[in-house]
């Protein structure tokens, strides 16, 4: 066990009490909600015929964790992380105390748990019945409006599904617009980059895996090349690895026969496999990432 996980093995045990050492924070439950839908123009307009104004819906209720870190009560830039088709794993737990510990408020959303979502990778309606971007924009006006954290720096870090969410949520023409808080920067696992256009309204790291057949990475490049004379460039970094290559628990890399996969014909099999050296160049990359654009 890491000693991310048996920390957070303990602060769960004892009530969340920061504990010495190395690694000293707190991770709190707490609850927020999803960003509320703007209503569309047409609603807008038949509103105001009938003199009354048109208001968003409200967002699902959602709950989290903070992971704090442990260097006072800041205000201290935040995270918020947004999980893949497994729902909270914990090597993402282990990320999310990586973050505290790196000097980051960070927010670990549960998009699934509220929803009574059974996590699951097997088919695509699996996993687009949810979309997470409005999940990572209420956590992002939850952290705004908390003093210990810098609503305007503030970051948003998915994985696989989740990964595709913060190039949703960073695109320019996209429903950021609708809200005043916006994301400084992102950082996406794997992501499925055929279904992003750009260009994104903060810096972004793009982590990749060069054998991944569900997400690969030439769409990435593609993407990368396409927004290579925009303000904000994607960072595009793959590694000699397949998808979910940062999660021990998957274990060695092999296929999946099982899972849905559109990249082939007929769409069945998935490689998916843990890279130890893939995951340490990872954490040095996203760490040298964050230093440069949202220095704790």
């Amino acid at each position: 066990m890491s000693p991310y996980r048996l920390l957070i093995v303990l602060l769960i045990g004892f009530g969340a009490v920061p504990l010495a050492g190395p690694v000293a924070l707190a991770a709190e439950a707490v609850r927020f909600t999803a960003a509320g839908v703007q209503p569309s123009p047409l609603k807008r307009r038949m509103q105001r015929m009938l003199g009354e104004e048109a208001k968003p819906s409200p967002g699902i209720a959602l709950r989290g964790r903070l992971f704090r870190p442990p260097t006072g009560p800041g205000p201290n830039p935040g995270l918020v992380l947004l999980h893949g088709c497994f729902g909270i794993t914990p090597a993402i737990e282990d990320w999310a105390a990586r973050f505290a510990d790196w000097g980051y408020a960070t927010l670990l959303v549960d998009s699934y748990g509220p929803r009574r979502h059974r996590p699951s990778c097997l088919r695509y309606d699996d996993l687009e019945t949810i979309d997470q971007t409005f999940d990572g924009l209420g956590a992002l006006q939850y952290l705004a409006g908390r003093p210990d954290v810098d609503g305007g720096r503030v970051g948003l870090v998915g994985w696989s599904v989740g990964g595709s969410k913060v190039l949703a949520a960073l695109n320019r023409i996209g429903v950021h617009n609708l809200y005043a808080e916006k994301f400084r920067l992102g950082v996406a696992f794997y992501p499925y980059c055929l279904a992003a256009s750009g260009p994104f309204i903060g810096p972004l790291l793009l982590l990749a895996g060069a054998d991944d057949d569900w997400t690969p990475p030439r769409h990435c490049r593609r993407l990368a090349a396409r927004n290579a004379d925009s303000d904000h460039p994607p960072d595009l970094r793959v590694y000699p690895a397949a998808h979910f290559f940062d999660d021990p628990d998957v274990g060695p890399a092999r296929l999946r026969p099982e899972i849905e996969n559109r990249e082939k014909t007929p769409s069945r099999g998935v490689t998916w496999g843990y890279s130890a050296a893939a995951d340490e160049a990872a954490r040095a990359d996203v760490r040298a990432f964050l230093r440069r654009w949202l220095p704790p």
